[in-house]
This record gives C-alpha cells, structure tokens and sequence, in this order.
C-alpha cells in the first residue's frame, strides 16, 4: 500500500485542533505523516499541538508570519504548498483544525486508489455539523456526493479528498503552484484548487461519510461571508482576539474596555471579521484616556456636549457639528443615550464644522455614518454622497433596518451616488486556464 501525507492547517482553534490531530492518530491505515501547519497561532493553541510532537510520524511547522502580513496570501494555501513540498507521500489529502476523520477514512480511500490505478481523486460525504461557540451541535446535514464529477469546486469540500501526488505535480508544472495562494482565493481556496486538477483528472465518489466538519460561529467563511471588500469608516469590528477595534480614517483603532463604556459604544454593534481581514487596517493610535489630552484623537461619529450644557454635537471628520433642534436630533435618529459628556475646554478643542440642520444643502451637509432608506433601497452616508448597500451586508455590519433614516425619492436625488457597498464573492479562474 502507498503512504498517505495528511496536511492539517491550523490557526487560533484550540479547542478543536486536538480532536483533528486525534482522528488522524486513530486511523486504522497506519503508513501515514501528518503535517501540522501552524500560521502563528496563540499560545494556548501552540500548547495543544505540542502535546503530539513526541509520535514519530507527525511533524510541525510554524509560519511566523506577521498578523499585518495575513492579508497578502491566502494563508492555508500557502502553508498547503509548503507541507506538500517538505512531505513525501504517494497520496495527498488536508485537514483543518475544525474538521476531523472518522477511523477509516484513510483506509478506505487507499484502497480505491490502490485498487484502480486509472483514478487519480477520491471525494467522500461529509458530516456537516453547525455548532455555536461552546461546541455544543445545532443542525446537521449531509454534503452528499454527486457521482463521478470534473467540476467539484463549491461541490466538494476541502477535508474530504484524497488525490496522487503526481497529480499535484501535473499541477505545478502547469500552474507553478500546487494551491493558487492569491489572496482572491481566501473564501474558497479548495474550488480554486479542484478547478486546477480538473484539468487533468476526474472525482471518483466514496458514498460513505468519512469526515465530520464543524461550522461554528468562528469559521473563516462564517466570518468573511458578506463582508464589503472595505468595511465603512465607523465599523465597530473584532477578530478571533479579545480587542474591539474602530475602523476609521482606513485604520484599526484599538479600543480599552473602559472607554468602549465610557464613550458609550454597544456590543451589539461590534462585527466579528476574520483576522486578515483585520490585519490588512494599519493601526491608528488606541481609543484610551489620551484621547482626552488632544481633541483630534476623540472618535469620529460620537455625539459629545458640553456638561450643564443644553448643545449637542456630531463628531465627524474631527471636527463637532451642532445639531440645532430636536427635529434634526430625531429626524436622524440620534440616541440621548449614547451622548458623552465632555468639558467645555475639552469640547472647545475640537474643530467646528457646519452645523447639522434638517435643510441639508451645501452649507449643512447630510451627517456621515447614517443609514438612509427609500422605499425598499438603502444607503449609507458618507462625504455627502448616498452609497447603495446590500441587504445581507447591512444585516452583516449589524445595521438595522429600524434604524434608517427615511428620504423620499427626491431628497436622495439631490445627493450623488457612490459604489454600492457589497460582498464581491471571487470566483475561480475560468476552467482549465493554464496561465499562472
């Protein structure tokens, strides 16, 4: 029988990860390697893979890579690439650190490719188990197979395949790479891998469930479905880590929690996004008590007054606009709530822009960072321009519907119209394209 490389790719997931080590451990086929491939993980994730470095068959590999470098590469392809150029088996297959093997997977996927030489991939069913973040199940289904297929990206999952390395070298001299890594492919970076090997291969089906995959709220693809390729000025965000960042003026502002408290921001706001995503923001100076020695630090889209003051004001750009009456206060649904009390020194360090007015025109612009309906269309608002926003991205950025502004069609003729804000889903190369 041929040896099998499995290829686990690992990041942030220690509550899981030993499992996926476990299943391959357990295998009834013993003539395999396992290739950790960790992209720098935490440290409690680190601890758990290094309890497995003792067995003789498993190896590990580190990427150190810098999190402000995450974003340049679809990180598992490129540690995929690595792990197949450093292993050494005659069959090829991955594992991530959510998902794991039943015992025979290995077994019975051998067998086929053993048994007929002519086949050069095997695709099994899958489990696919939705859990929250406790790990605790709730729905589960079958990702069934589909016979014998060419086209399996979207179709076949990343965990449930087996293939011969030398269809991987096909690829390579073909493509010059095993996995495409270009960061368009993080959201599906198997399809555009099976598109490479349909070129020279077919799937051949294992009609039997042979791995478990466990979709929880942290997934990369739960995380990054329906994020805007850049997420508006004023987006609360969070990645796999503790800290909620601001993003504004295109940078990540990390925020203490006890100004988070004081400045009145609300977890539900707060958007979880994958770290790479995260990471590609260049960080800004920290929203902490040195804001309040230098009024250009204060965060942009926060209503401030004086206190014992009766004016209220809008912060954008760095600079306060008054909001005249409570007709504009209630006409852009502004929150009483959510109004910080400053010194009137403080207050008077901050720039005076023009007052925020229920007449907007030229000299009393739209206030920026408000959703805006008309009819069934929305918008958010920005440099005095409506940008169009999808649905599920809104539902995605954790903007509500019952917090639009309402403009007729004729108030929101009088603005011009930016890109529309949405989720550019990247497809895969065109089929058989054998350009690099």
């Amino acid at each position: 029988m041929a040896k099998v490389t499995v290829i686990l790719t690992s990041y942030n997931k220690p509550n899981t990860v030993g499992a996926a080590i476990e299943s391959v451990l357990s295998q009834s086929f013993q003539d395999w390697d396992l290739w950790i491939m960790d992209d720098a993980s935490n440290e409690e994730t680190q601890q758990v893979i290094d309890s497995y470095m003792l067995y003789p068959n498993v190896y590990y590999y580190n990427s150190q890579v810098k999190d402000e470098e995450r974003h340049k590469s679809t990180r598992y392809a490129t540690l995929i690439n690595e792990a197949i150029s450093r292993s050494t088996g005659d069959y090829l297959c991955y594992l991530t650190d959510d998902n794991y093997y039943l015992p025979e997977r290995l077994q019975k996927m051998v067998q086929y490719l053993d048994r007929y030489p002519s086949v050069d991939v095997v695709y099994s069913k899958q489990l696919v188990r939705t859990v929250d973040n406790q790990l605790i199940t709730q729905a589960e289904r079958i990702r069934p197979t589909k016979g014998t297929i060419r086209y399996a990206e979207n179709i076949v999952d990343h965990c449930s395949v087996m293939h011969r390395r030398s269809l991987a070298e096909k690829v390579y001299e073909t493509y010059g790479s095993y996995w495409n890594d270009d960061p368009i492919c993080w959201h599906n970076g198997d399809a555009f891998f099976w598109n490479r090997l349909s070129a020279f291969a077919l799937f051949y089906p294992i009609n039997e469930v042979l791995d478990v995959c466990l979709k929880s709220p942290t997934s990369f693809q739960a995380l990054n479905a329906f994020l805007p390729e850049y997420l508006p000025s004023g987006t609360l965000v969070k990645g796999l880590g503790a800290d909620v960042y601001l993003i504004e003026d295109n940078h990540r502002r990390a925020i203490t929690p006890t100004m988070f408290q004081q400045l009145h921001y609300r977890e539900e706001n707060v958007v979880h996004i994958p770290d790479p995503v995260l990471f590609k923001y260049k960080e800004g100076p920290a929203i902490d008590e040195h804001i309040w020695e230098q009024g250009k630090l204060f965060p942009n889209h926060r209503l401030i007054k004086a206190s014992q003051e009766p004016h209220i004001y809008y912060v954008e750009n760095h600079r306060k606009r008054h909001i005249l009456t409570h007709k504009e206060f209630r006409l852009y649904k502004f929150r009483a709530s959510e109004v910080v009390e400053v010194s009137r020194s403080f207050l008077d360090s901050i720039p005076t822009g023009p007052p925020i007015s229920a007449h907007v025109n030229n000299q009393h612009p739209l206030p920026e960072g408000l959703l805006v309906r008309c009819g069934f269309k929305f918008y958010l608002s920005g440099n005095n321009r409506l940008y169009p926003i999808k649905s599920r991205v809104m539902k995605k950025l954790n903007l509500q519907m019952k917090n639009a502004v309402f403009l007729d069609s004729r108030a929101i003729g009088r603005y011009e119209q930016g890109e529309t804000i949405e989720w550019k889903t990247n497809k895969c190369q065109p089929r058989f394209n054998t350009s690099s």
